[in-house]
């Protein structure tokens, strides 16, 4: 039952079609006119229209690389593993999604990425540590799994690392909404403001949830230099949501000072590179490596977590991006802030937004980023931390656990 009650709850999310709103000067409210869907973006012009069996190649190569390295190591990469579905708690929280749908509050995305696999790598961090803990090797440590080569307390780590990067993105989705939404004349728009300070309660508790269970896993270790680390990579991620403009909504507003490579890297090191770098390490301080392998186990972390980012960037707008009906995309990703750069026009454009960038003409800034060299310069970033990353893997001991590392880094270059 509880199985089927999760499977109905993906579809409706994944075929509702969603109430748009925007809550920024005077609350506007704006809703998708009659059944006719929003028209298409025309890629044909513009260095977007990359051809569609290049577009499955390329996600097929990740998505093999991705298989084959859960069969290595038998792990999942969802966190919706036989366990998690079985939950009381996390069956409650799927009935409490369901009052969600028809809102359009961030989180039904969130939960749609977590519970989709087929487009995303938002849960294959847990799925890295584990690689390296193989590649790395118990070191004579007896409680070790030896179908997979992995410590049993490597494991848990790795579903420790996985639940409180789930809980940051479901925290993420919280917006921000007037704090009396009673006093809201407009019967309509008093109505979509109460569904989504409904829908930033149980993104707030769901997202604790998790991260209450990832800290009891973290103690249960019983490592005082472990928790320190995970606890310090939770520090810097909440330190990376402070850092750059941004409008009432919370969304990034890229500025002069802002659209450099430097301000890019430093985020995301503190966001999610600083996390999966953190789990690396942790990892080898379980088996005992020497003291050269932790500190390449945290570089790797690091450069792996920033290539992941820019490849997810450069995903976005691809073919299967899905933003080329002129839908919301962050104006801060790499390939907007590389463009940026020659662009000064496009970029005094978007400061008159600074109250509300739902107002800002997304199809045109993406015909206008399409036609520049952002992405292109994307696909370099990519590959400079790819490389980094290949730089310290090599350092480990060459096995199947280092190769099944490595074709992952591959398979986003």
């Amino acid at each position: 039952t509880k199985l089927i009650l999760l499977d109905s709850l993906l579809q409706e999310i994944m075929l509702t079609k969603p109430l748009r709103c925007g809550l920024g000067r005077g609350l506007s409210l704006s809703r998708q006119t009659g059944d006719k869907p929003f028209r298409k973006f025309n890629f044909e012009t513009s260095r977007l229209g990359h051809t569609l069996p290049a577009s499955y190649v390329k996600v097929n190569k990740w998505n093999r690389a991705v298989s084959e390295a859960e069969k290595l190591v038998g792990y999942p990469t969802s966190l919706m593993s036989l366990r998690a579905l079985m939950s009381d708690d996390l069956t409650n929280m799927a009935v409490h999604f369901r009052k969600l749908i028809g809102t359009d509050h961030p989180v039904l995305k969130t939960v749609k990425r977590l519970l989709y696999h087929g487009k995303n790598n938002m849960q294959v961090r847990g799925l890295l540590v584990l690689l390296l803990s193989r590649a790395a090797g118990s070191n004579g440590n007896s409680d070790i799994d030896t179908n997979t080569g992995v410590i049993n307390d490597q494991r848990k780590l790795a579903e420790i690392l996985e639940m409180i990067y789930t809980s940051q993105c479901i925290h993420q989705s919280v917006v921000n909404v007037p704090v009396n939404t009673a006093a809201e004349p407009d019967e309509q728009v008093r109505t979509v403001l109460q569904q989504l300070e409904y829908g930033n309660k149980i993104a707030i508790l769901s997202g604790d949830y998790l991260l209450a269970n990832a800290c009891t896993g973290l103690a249960a270790l019983r490592v005082p230099k472990i928790v320190e680390l995970i606890a310090q990579a939770i520090v810097e991620f909440t330190q990376a949501e402070f850092l750059g403009k941004q409008d009432p909504q919370g969304k990034l507003l890229p500025t002069p000072d802002t659209i450099l490579q430097e301000n890019w890297e430093e985020k995301w090191k503190l966001s999610t590179g600083g996390l999966l770098g953190a789990g690396c390490e942790c990892a080898m301080m379980v088996s005992k490596q020497p003291e050269e392998l932790l500190k390449a186990a945290k570089e790797l972390g690091v450069h792996t977590a920033l290539a992941i980012q820019a490849y997810d960037e450069m995903k976005l707008f691809s073919v299967d991006g899905s933003i080329g009906s002129g839908a919301p995309f962050p104006l801060c990703s790499a390939p907007v802030m590389f463009h940026l750069q020659s662009d000064e026009e496009l970029l005094d454009y978007l400061q008159q937004f600074s109250e509300d960038l739902l107002q800002v003409d997304y199809r045109m800034v993406l015909t206008r980023v399409c036609e520049g060299n952002g992405l292109e310069k994307t696909h370099e970033l990519c590959r400079q931390h790819v490389d980094k990353g290949l730089e310290y893997l090599r350092k480990f001991p060459e096995n199947d656990g280092r190769q099944a590392y490595e074709n992952l880094l591959l398979a986003m270059v």
